[in-house]
């Protein structure tokens, strides 16, 4: 039996992995953190972690759809096991 009141439900939570140029993080397994955070508090453990210096203009991408990093896994649409791909934004290109 538990304390838990009927009414009040566990918190959710999603296993992230980032991965970067840099490297993966963490380095083996993946973080458990509350699925109601917002996205960018582990993409800045990250970088700390892979020493990143600079990540100003990076983008968070999971199965090639971009997050919006300010907002909660929950409200990105993202439960359980999540891998984001995050790095720079590919540029255009061009031959000049």
């Amino acid at each position: 039996m538990t304390d838990q009141h009927p009414s009040e439900t566990p918190e959710a939570h999603v296993e992230v992995v980032v991965v970067t140029t840099s490297g993966r993080y963490p380095a083996a397994g993946s973080e458990r953190v509350a699925a109601h955070q917002p996205v960018r508090n582990e993409l800045e453990k990250a970088a700390r972690e892979l020493h990143i210096v600079d990540t100003v203009g990076w983008i968070a991408r999971v199965r090639g759809r971009e997050l919006d990093i300010e907002k909660s896994y929950l409200e990105n649409n993202l439960t359980q096991a999540v891998k984001i791909d995050y790095g720079p934004r590919e540029g255009g290109g061009g031959n000049e």
